[in-house]
């Protein structure tokens, strides 16, 4: 059984900042579902700290399992001012989410599995995905 360890990953920004999410932990969290989670915890307050998340689902009647990987990037503000010596917590104001998700056969080979993650990962990388997450435009 693996070990969950820290995770690096650099941000987005002119020169990348890598940032280390530590293990939360992980288990099951109902029959056939498993789920593990990190956090990035650099954040003022909790409420800030990026998350990423990983789950697996065993194989459904189709012999399908799901492979989620989620990171959430939350957003925070600070309401009110320092009034009477109190500066109030700044409190999440929206959140930032990507999935990515492979459904996989239980028959499924390794060289197709390899694909698969080389495709997602190439994509994910190419000038048209960046310009539907950054210009939010479209590809047709």
């Amino acid at each position: 059984m693996a070990v969950q360890a820290d995770i690096v990953l650099a941000n987005g920004e002119g020169t990348p900042v890598n940032k280390t999410f530590v293990p939360m932990g992980a288990g099951r969290v109902a029959p056939g579902k498993h789920v593990a989670d990190w956090q990035e915890q650099s954040a003022v307050n909790a409420e800030g700290f990026y998350r990423l998340s990983e789950s697996r689902a065993d194989p459904n009647s189709n012999k399908i399992s799901k492979l989620r990987t989620l990171i959430e990037l939350p957003t925070l503000q600070t309401v009110g001012t320092n009034d009477a010596g109190f500066t109030p917590v700044a409190g999440r104001l929206y959140s930032t989410v990507g999935v990515v998700e492979i459904w996989s056969h239980v028959q499924a080979s390794q060289a197709e599995l390899k694909d698969i993650v080389a495709f997602v990962k190439n994509y994910t990388a190419s000038a048209l995905f960046s310009a539907l997450v950054l210009q939010r435009s479209r590809s047709w």
